[in-house]
């Protein structure tokens, strides 16, 4: 058949005519049913058990799979497809919306139905939903008014659409496989035509198969993430020079208990652990809290905890930030013996190189370039932004293409009260849809509304009460803290002349520059925020967190990114007034190397007065008051904590979940709440990032959206903003500000 005349299912490089296996229809269905089987075999049972279904639904889950598997792409068989995939065309109609349609008409549906029965729905929307753009409206990508037409022709009596057929599993027990002929849909704009009706008496199908089998939307969403999986390998393992026999090695190996204690004894350095620490390694409850506060070791816990139960295990370590993420991956996994590790989050690989965590020739960098989304299988610890494992809950990608090695793992999600109430949502979902996999929950403080509401869920899904292991009580009881009534200013001046270091938060970006334009030159502050360059704020990270490790003073003024992203020690604290939950979190960067054993005398902290945004006011007048109670004592984390009496509406336990829920769609959803910000370049970096897109999260800058300005209109490249120089002011070592 000559080559211009194959029905493909991928684009060809511009340089190549002949037509690879895996680019061809029939090609690529096979080796994505390939690497399908592969991975069923090596996650079919650790998927239901995450998911704490019955091991005997493994059959009925791996028909769901090889069938979606099987339909996925016969949707690609359009005039307009091809043609896109030709020549660049736009398509009228999405092919995961045409194989459904396909698959749900007649001649293909009795003889699909006949094979695997009433849960043919399930399987045709799990096919349809490989794709997160899919949903159930499977929206056009043109407008007939754009020259697309209204008629999409389905070559289905092509010889290479038979070749697809003829590769039906070998799993089912099939009738005579049916004749097929092209076929002409009419789409119509208002929905009639020959293609909505079909797809809304499937969704009407698929809907109902979830009302009356309460097993139906479980297995629908483990079936959605492995094909989507499947069809991930099958298409990048055979461009990398890798057989679907890689999948089996990555998934099979996991390092034992001994390498995983291997991590918390680098960082203990032949002490003992604590009796704190050895308390959370101790647990083996299906979930623990450990609420413990700053610098009280609660990670090295983690570790003990996965090493003493969890070897064999892949470990996931959630972190709130990418900042807190990188350094996390820094302190604890960089060179450990005997054990694969990664960085995960949207800027890892930058992170990695300017850090000079890893260098460019870096296999983990290879690895990205040449298997993508499957990297993350074969490693044995990952240290990871939270949005990554809890974005699974939301169809996002990272967390989909994580499957494989996240049903068979054990989650640390730390900082979890940095969580917004999206992301604790998040949360929720995870540990009620997900119960089989062992998850430790740490953070420093929690409102009593939240934790009521993991007790509810330990009790409603486990059937037990949330064990909750607090931190030391020698280092929780120590008295670190003390209020003082001096002036911000005197205070620093007072520290910074014995010696001494000193962390100045402030509310917003503005107030953070104003005070280092304010103060004396000779004390040469660190400023440090979030609207920098990316690559110059990993610089500005480094910066702080260097000259509070060396000897003499040392003043760093930044805003809320200290909260979670610096692991430093303060010896004063000034702080703008700020809801309760993040004055704890500041103060934990005060006196933070804090032994017991030795004990220092109180870190001194002062508390400006502050309304107005990103806070809310009645947060502000509890924060006040709660000062008041505090005192001017020395005072301990404990009393931090137990002077905070919160009293806040709960949150609903049942979280909605775009995965586990969605049905036949696959839609994205956000993780956490937005906020009125944009990304901008500037203009000096557009040219370069003109020239490499994929370097654009290198430059791209976060701002709060210049609402005086018609940003809407400028000139974009790789969907950022460029801020033309007149209304942008950026220094490296001070950041990004809008001009008047």
């Amino acid at each position: 058949m000559p080559e211009s005349k194959r029905l493909l299912a991928k684009s060809l490089p511009k340089d190549r005519q002949k037509t690879q296996r895996g680019e061809s229809l029939p090609g690529h269905t096979a080796e994505v049913l390939a690497a399908a089987r592969t991975l069923l075999a090596a996650i079919a049972e650790a998927s239901l058990a995450a998911a704490r279904l019955p091991s005997d639904l493994r059959p009925r889950l791996e028909r769901l799979v090889l069938m979606a598997a099987f339909l996925h792409d016969l949707g690609k068989c359009s005039d307009h497809f091809q043609a896109a995939v030709r020549r660049g065309s736009r398509q009228l109609v999405r092919h995961e919306a045409l194989s459904a349609w396909l698959a749900w008409s007649e001649p293909l549906n009795p003889w699909l139905r006949a094979a695997i029965g009433n849960d043919l729905p399930l399987a045709i929307a799990a096919a349809a939903g490989h794709h997160r753009k899919f949903d159930h409206r499977a929206q056009a990508v043109g407008e007939i008014a754009a020259g697309l037409g209204s008629r999409v022709r389905c070559l289905c009596g092509h010889v290479d659409f038979e070749r697809t057929l003829a590769l039906a599993p070998t799993e089912f027990a099939w009738g005579t496989t049916p004749t097929c002929s092209d076929y002409e849909l009419r789409v119509l704009s208002d929905q009639r035509g020959d293609l909505w009706p079909v797809l809304r008496d499937l969704r009407v199908a698929v809907g109902e198969q979830l009302q009356r089998d309460q097993l139906a939307a479980p297995l629908l969403a483990l079936a959605k993430a492995i094909v989507l999986t499947a069809d991930v390998a099958g298409s990048a393992l055979p461009k990398a020079g890798e057989s679907t026999a890689w999948i089996a090695e990555a998934l099979s190996q996991r390092a034992g208990g001994e390498a995983l204690g291997g991590i918390a004894a680098k960082k203990l350095d032949s002490r003992p652990a604590r009796s704190f620490q050895n308390a959370v390694a101790a647990s083996d409850a299906p979930l623990t809290l450990v609420r413990a506060g700053c610098g009280s070791g609660k990670t090295v816990a983690a570790y003990l905890w996965a090493a003493r139960h969890h070897g064999g295990r892949q470990i996931w370590v959630c972190y709130p930030t990418t900042g807190t993420t990188t350094e996390g991956f820094r302190d604890y996994l960089q060179e450990v013996p005997d054990l694969d590790t990664r960085v995960e989050h949207s800027r890892a690989t930058i992170d990695l190189k300017l850090l000079g965590v890893q260098g460019d020739d870096d296999e983990a960098a290879r690895e990205v370039d040449r298997l993508e989304a499957l990297r993350v299988w074969g490693d044995d610890v990952i240290a990871c932004t939270c949005d990554t494992v809890l974005g699974l809950m939301q169809n996002q990608r990272k967390g989909l293409y994580a499957w494989p090695g996240l049903c068979r793992s054990a989650v640390v999600f730390d900082e979890i009260h940095a969580y917004d109430d999206r992301l604790f949502g998040c949360l929720l979902a995870f540990l009620r849809h997900l119960p089989g996999l062992p998850c430790l929950l740490m953070t420093a403080s929690l409102p009593a509304s939240r934790h009521a509401e993991l007790n509810r869920l330990m009790r409603e899904v486990h059937k037990q009460p949330l064990p909750v292991i607090d931190g030391p009580e020698d280092l929780e009881t120590l008295l670190r803290y003390c209020r003082t009534r001096e002036t911000p200013q005197a205070a620093i001046a007072r520290t910074l002349a014995a010696g001494g270091k000193v962390l100045w938060v402030r509310n917003t970006v503005n107030r953070c520059l104003a005070a280092a334009d304010a103060v004396p030159v000779a004390w040469q502050p660190e400023v440090y925020h979030s609207r920098f360059r990316y690559e110059d704020r990993v610089a500005r990270h480094r910066a702080v967190i260097d000259a509070f490790r060396k000897d003499g003073p040392a003043l760093a003024i930044t805003t809320q990114v200290a909260e979670m992203s610096l692991d430093l020690s303060a010896d004063l604290l000034v702080s703008d007034l700020a809801p309760i939950p993040a004055l704890i979190q500041r103060l934990g960067r005060l006196n933070r190397r804090a032994d017991p054993a030795f004990p220092p005398p109180p870190g001194a902290f002062v508390v400006e007065d502050f309304v107005g945004k990103p806070y809310n006011r009645t947060d502000l007048d509890d924060a006040r008051a709660w000062l008041e109670r505090l005192g001017d004592a020395p005072v301990s984390q404990r009393d931090l904590v137990r002077h905070w009496q919160e009293e806040g509406a709960t949150l609903d336990a049942k979280s909605p979940s775009n995965w586990w829920n969605g049905g036949a769609s696959t839609e994205p959803a956000e993780c956490r709440d937005g906020g009125p910000g944009i990304t901008v370049l500037l203009a000096e970096d557009a040219a370069h990032v003109t020239r490499k897109p994929t370097t654009a999260g290198r430059y791209a800058i976060p701002m709060l959206e210049p609402r005086h300005l018609r940003w809407r209109d400028w000139k974009q490249v790789a969907h950022h903003p460029v801020a033309k120089p007149e209304f942008i002011h950026y220094e490296p070592q001070r950041g990004a500000r809008w001009l008047p």
